[in-house]
């Protein structure tokens, strides 16, 4: 359910923000814009947590290993294919920082509604 929201959310947000960028094709072997916002949004959750120190556990350098294998699991990609992907759009700064923006926004969103569920559960 969440990561239907949050593609709902990532759709909405790239509408929106699409007429502001000329569109960039990235070549065939790097992540497409879309699949590369998902991920990039997802790579952010990871290393907020981790920065939060929300991961409960004494090997933080293996759990955030282990959320890093789900995640390129879960997009069926390598590990390679996306740092190469990563380089590529960072050498795209206008692109990348559109980017960036827009994960963050789509994080503001998910707090907002994570917020809103549990305000809703407590009324309950």
């Amino acid at each position: 359910m969440s990561r239907l929201i949050l593609v709902l959310l990532l759709a909405g947000l790239g509408a929106c923000s699409s007429s502001k960028q000329p569109e960039i094709t990235p070549p065939s072997h790097i992540l497409g814009r879309d699949s590369f916002l998902l991920m990039l949004t997802e790579v952010q959750l990871i290393e907020g947590v981790s920065k939060q120190r929300l991961l409960r556990n004494d090997d933080e350098e293996a759990l955030l290993t282990g959320h890093y294998a789900e995640l390129f699991q879960r997009f069926d990609i390598s590990e390679s294919t996306f740092l190469e992907s990563y380089r590529w759009w960072y050498t795209q700064p206008a692109a990348m920082d559109a980017l960036l923006q827009e994960a963050a926004e789509a994080l503001t969103a998910m707090e907002r509604i994570s917020v809103q569920s549990e305000t809703d559960e407590r009324k309950r």
